[in-house]
């Protein structure tokens, strides 16, 4: 069945909104993110109002091409909604309004012609002030009408541009325009206002949301008209992706860079897995190949490369075993590597980006979680988490790596993760876990093998 999904206030209250278009999900402004935690697909259609931007990183133009390209009609009014439908329009993102028109059309190019002051949502995310947009329609449309002069109109608009934005509204202006105007000239434009709606976000507001409700042809996804949508998935974005995207566990919810951090540390096939991969971008060979770590080995062997005078890169282990063996441990520990503080599942061996997987990473999350909670208690809202330290942390990922403790930075190697401090950071919340686990309490979680095999 079509989802409508809103982000809307402060243009609209929210109440509002869902009687407007009923059966629809009210969310709050959109902001970075939002839209990568959607379970949305082809038929769905999201509705952009409103959008936070100062506080906290605005809804980013990729990520609402990612929902173009997946079939999702996305259109926007109003704010955050019409600056982003003016900027996408070409791609197929729908626009509805006159401050979409005026974005569109280049009347109007400024963040800030939308932007206001705002509260919270337990305030109802009540405006505090007023956007330069409206100030700018409402004088264009009282001088059209003859309610003041056009000269009158463009001067006050200057005073309107020069205000911060935080301070702008119509009082503001009439406070500041006493020294420029004459008394009659505020008196009739004031007058004028209270006969008029000039409230131009939320008379767009309505139109978009009446238009859903009506099922306007307008609100369609991106099609042939449009131009094709081509090159979403860059590393940043699958960064994105990866941090904002997860799922449902039980009734908690786990972000995909969470279940897959599980899985790296976690999971006994990780390791091999992760060497296959690396192995196989080495060679060009299929990670399951029989001749794969054969083949690695002539590879290097062909470059010149060898396992002697390699800086720490083995351990004493290592170099004791077979030279061909240890000299593939060399390819993956140099070649496997990341120096990025956030992978993206894309990153996973193929065998481990599988729902089933990510399920079972999530099943560890929550398991962690609750350990936690029950040995250092719950954390209050906006009180730090308490971390424990380094050398605990080593000691209990050493012990479920089954390595000696100094040789941790060369077992991280072999999972991707570049040096100690990155994984204390990602082995930090899993470390009651491990600790309960290792003292013997029965901790359930699922058997790792019934979701990926070796082969």
């Amino acid at each position: 069945m079509r989802r409508h999904l809103v982000f809307v206030g402060p243009t609209l209250p929210q109440a509002e909104a869902a009687a407007l278009l009923p059966g629809a999900e009210i969310r709050p402004p959109v902001r970075h993110g939002d839209l990568l935690r959607l379970d949305v697909g082809a038929g769905d259609v999201v509705l952009i109002i409103d959008g936070l931007f100062l506080q906290t990183a605005a809804v980013r133009h990729r990520e609402i091409t990612y929902l173009l390209q997946r079939g999702v009609t996305v259109a926007g009014s109003s704010s955050m909604g019409a600056l982003r439908a003016a900027e996408l329009w070409p791609y197929g993102m729908r626009g509805f309004g006159e401050i979409f028109r005026l974005y569109r059309d280049g009347e109007i190019d400024g963040d800030d012609e939308v932007a206001i002051v705002h509260g919270t949502a337990e305030d109802g995310y009540r405006a505090y002030s007023d956007p330069l947009v409206g100030i700018r329609i409402a004088l264009r449309d009282a001088a059209a009408a003859g309610a003041i002069g056009a000269d009158d109109a463009r001067l006050l608009l200057d005073l309107a541009i020069a205000l911060p934005f935080r301070s702008r509204g119509f009082r503001a202006l009439e406070t500041v325009a006493r020294a420029h105007v004459p008394a009659r000239v505020l008196e009739a434009f004031r007058s004028w206002r209270s006969a008029h709606d000039t409230d131009a976000k939320a008379v767009d507001a309505r139109l978009l949301l009446a238009a859903a409700a009506a099922g306007d042809p307008e609100l369609r996804p991106a099609g042939p008209g449009d131009r094709p949508v081509r090159n979403v998935h860059t590393w940043t974005f699958d960064m994105w992706e990866h941090r904002f995207h997860g799922a449902e566990h039980g009734d908690a919810w786990v972000a995909d860079v969470d279940a897959t951090a599980a899985l790296r540390l976690i999971h006994p096939a990780f390791p091999d897995l992760h060497r296959r991969q690396v192995l196989s971008r080495v060679t060009g060979l299929d990670p399951d190949h029989p001749a794969l770590a054969e083949q690695a080995v002539a590879v290097a062997r062909a470059k010149g490369l060898d396992a002697s005078g390699t800086d720490g890169w083995l351990t004493e282990r290592d170099l004791a075993g077979p030279a061909d063996e240890a000299l593939v441990t060399l390819l993956v520990r140099a070649c496997g590597m990341t120096h990025v503080r956030s992978w993206s599942r894309w990153d996973l061996p193929p065998r481990l980006r599988t729902p089933a997987a990510m399920d079972w990473g999530r099943e560890v999350v929550v398991a962690a979680r609750r350990c936690r909670e029950r040995l250092l208690g719950p954390v209050p809202d906006g009180a730090p988490r308490r971390r424990f330290r380094a050398e605990v942390a080593d000691q209990v990922i050493a012990r479920q790596w089954g390595c000696d403790p100094g040789d941790l930075a060369r077992h991280a190697w072999d999972r991707g993760i570049p040096d100690l401090p990155e994984l204390r950071r990602l082995a930090e919340p899993f470390v009651p876990l491990l600790k309960s686990r290792q003292s013997g309490d029965a901790v359930m979680i699922s058997d790792a093998s019934a979701v990926t095999s070796v082969a």
